[in-house]
């Protein structure tokens, strides 16, 4: 089932298209309906899974559908001295709900599988990545 939808909706995969010739496996995680502030929102994982070619659901290991987890180093000062850190972000995002680019849904799936954790609708200072593990 590959179709154009005009909104997303939750367990919606989505095929992305990075670069020519690629193609990518994103989830929507959560929705949000309209506020009086925003349009409805959802949260949508991205995937490290990459084809070249356009897949369907079954070409999918939906056992190993994971957010893209990014590990940063970072120094930071912790009682005067300078201290190493590592930290993990997941490649999770807030968007709109509407597909204005008109990407190909190949599917609608449980999300409990996918992420489990919380997931936040105001950014937070200093993170781009709003998954955190």
């Amino acid at each position: 089932m590959t179709k154009i939808k005009k909104h997303f909706e939750k367990g919606d995969v989505i095929i992305t298209n990075p670069e020519e010739g690629h193609f990518g496996i994103a989830v929507v995680l959560s929705y949000r309906d309209k506020t009086d502030r925003f349009l409805p929102m959802c949260h949508i994982a991205i995937t490290p899974l990459l084809f070249t070619y356009e897949v369907s659901l079954e070409d999918v290991d939906l056992n190993g559908l994971k957010p893209l987890c990014f590990k940063r180093t970072m120094n930071y000062i912790k009682r005067g001295k300078s201290v190493q850190g590592v930290r993990e972000d997941l490649m999770i995002t807030i968007y709109s709900t509407r597909n204005k680019a008109g990407l190909k849904v190949i599917g609608n799936i449980d999300t409990s599988s996918v992420y489990n954790g919380e997931l936040l609708w105001e950014p937070q200072e200093n993170k781009f990545h709003f998954g955190e593990r």
